[in-house]
């Protein structure tokens, strides 16, 4: 399996708008997606960090059910 890459909570927010989703709020560092998909609302929370640590990108990617080439993709 590849390394996960190292990215910001700014850059997988740009990842999560390409996706559909809209910050909702923030409070302090964490940022609040959400969006509506297939009558499901999904909530997908970030934290605003310089680097997110690689436990939390994979918790996200897991969420979303998508593979690192697909991230390479919306990047």
């Amino acid at each position: 399996m590849p390394k996960l890459p190292q990215i910001s909570g700014k850059d997988m927010g740009r990842v999560l708008a390409r996706l559909g989703f809209i910050l909702k709020s923030q409070r302090g560092s964490h940022m609040k997606f959400v969006r509506l998909h297939d009558g499901v609302k999904e909530i997908i929370v970030v934290p605003n960090h310089k680097t997110l640590r690689k436990g939390t990108l994979g918790g996200i990617l897991k969420h979303l059910n998508i593979n690192l080439k697909k991230l390479s993709e919306l990047m």
